[in-house]
């Protein structure tokens, strides 16, 4: 059965596949602002946390993104945070801590569940939040059913320090 979504009062649905916590992220391949092909690895260079964040477009989500941006500037650790749409576009913005990137060849879309499958929207991304703990590990995830909702930051705040806090990086042996 497929997720239902809402956006202004459009019902959508997502795609059947869906990745949840404590499942291991997946590497995803997309491009960069100056159309580099990188891949985005399940566990960032500097084994630190990584937050996936995806919207449909970003000018709707202007603000929001913004917000979410100044929030992950006030972090006192370091986070890869990568913001990610479905294709290249013009962000007339300068992001102090979003990495965006874009999903050209739908990898992120189809192994994250997050490609919208029906209605305006077709073929964009949900708006989502994945939180990849040090190890890889999914730890939190926030999809709202309706767009116009925004992210729970203190949720985001709450998930984020359990996943600092639950792995040391040194293994059973450490």
């Amino acid at each position: 059965m497929k997720s239902k979504i809402t956006y202004n009062n459009e019902k959508l649905e997502l795609t059947d596949d869906f990745i949840d916590i404590g499942y291991m992220a997946e590497n995803f391949d997309a491009i960069d602002l100056d159309k580099n092909e990188i891949t985005v690895k399940r566990a960032s260079p500097n084994r630190n946390i990584q937050l996936f964040i995806s919207y449909p477009f970003f000018k709707e989500f202007k603000d929001e993104i913004i917000a979410f941006d100044e929030f992950m500037n006030e972090a006192k650790i370091d986070i890869y945070t990568y913001i990610i749409f479905n294709k290249p576009m013009d962000i007339p913005y300068k992001f102090k801590k979003l990495i965006p990137i874009f999903d050209v060849n739908e990898e992120y879309a189809n192994m994250y569940g997050t490609k919208i499958v029906s209605g305006s929207l077709e073929n964009r991304l949900t708006k989502a939040l994945f939180l990849i703990g040090k190890d890889g590990a999914i730890y939190h995830i926030d999809m709202p059913n309706d767009l116009k909702k925004l992210l729970d930051l203190e949720k985001v705040r709450g998930a984020l320090n359990k996943a600092y806090l639950s792995y040391t990086g040194a293994g059973c042996h450490g």
